[in-house]
């Protein structure tokens, strides 16, 4: 973070929330939302709620979900929080008692190269991993966790830039191949070609994956 509180994003991160804006405003639009809640809330994205702006909605951002008694949304969601959890399920089930509809899970996708990459990287330098369990960086163990609940809607995966290689989580090595005149530069982003492969052959590709789950009514 700058001496001026911003948080500054890499190219990786722009593109990523570029490209959850155009998933966020789909459901939005399919579903017919008019309050969304990040729970628990983190700034991997900067203002991560920034994807569902423009849609006259009510967004709250909570990270004690005690703050909302008796509050639902129609949509709760995180981004990359189920696989820094002990007890994914415990979170689940919280964020299932917020929503009175929806749930939209985004997690890292441990298929991508870069991740391992990453992964070796930490081990090389000495560095403690912070980036969660490896084995939750899937929708599989959401799906199994939701499936009690209610119905999945939909599985995707996202975040597939030219650069398929995830140059962000590789390190920063890799990140200094991005030319200076595009990195951070949201203005550029174009979206990639590679977003509208196939999913089979996404799920080796994509940064990140998503699950939107439907609750089952009480």
């Amino acid at each position: 973070m700058n001496s001026t509180g911003n948080y500054r994003l890499g190219f990786g991160t722009e593109y990523e929330k570029f490209i959850l804006r155009e998933i966020a405003g789909r459901i939005v639009h399919d579903h017919y939302l008019k309050s969304v809640c990040e729970y628990p809330t983190n700034n991997l994205l900067g203002n991560n709620n920034e994807i569902f702006t423009g849609h006259n909605l009510r967004i709250d951002m909570l990270s004690d979900p005690s703050g909302a008694k008796n509050i639902q949304y129609d949509l709760v969601w995180n981004f990359c929080e189920t696989e820094q959890q002990e007890q994914p399920l415990k979170l689940l089930k919280s964020m299932l008692a917020l929503t009175r509809r929806y749930l939209l899970i985004v997690v890292q996708n441990r298929w991508n190269p870069g991740v391992f990459l990453h992964k070796i990287q930490h081990n090389l330098t000495g560095k403690e991993w912070d980036h969660g369990d490896i084995a939750l960086m899937s929708t599989r163990p959401v799906v199994e966790s939701l499936s009690h609940f209610g119905r999945i809607l939909e599985i995707g995966y996202f975040d597939v830039p030219w650069f398929v290689l995830d140059i962000y989580e590789s390190g920063a090595f890799l990140r200094r191949l991005i030319p200076r005149s595009i990195s951070g530069s949201a203005l550029k982003l174009r979206r990639s070609r590679f977003e509208d492969l196939p999913s089979w052959c996404k799920r080796y590709l994509a940064h990140h994956s998503y699950v939107l789950f439907e609750k089952s009514a009480d």
